[in-house]
């Protein structure tokens, strides 16, 4: 599995475990905007991806991912700078 799936793949785990509700994970779809989430419910959704990629994501990369293709962008970016 290449590092894109793995975060991909940990993601749409994370999204089914910490969002339930969510029927599908649509990765372009707008986190706030068209998912409606707020706050509280990302920082779940990331203390969960972190869980499972076992990463800490800086509060700077959330700023920047409006969608979660955009956080997997970042998340991608932030694990190839650690390796």
């Amino acid at each position: 599995m290449t590092t894109t799936e793995r975060i991909r793949h940990a993601i749409a785990e994370a999204v089914a475990t910490s969002l339930p509700e969510l029927q599908a994970v649509e990765f372009d779809a707008a986190l706030t905007g068209d998912i409606g989430l707020d706050s509280v419910q990302i920082m779940d959704l990331v203390m969960e991806i972190e869980d499972r990629l076992d990463i800490s994501i800086p509060v700077d990369i959330l700023a920047e991912a409006s969608t979660l293709n955009q956080l997997a962008i970042q998340i991608e970016a932030l694990v190839k700078d650690d390796a």
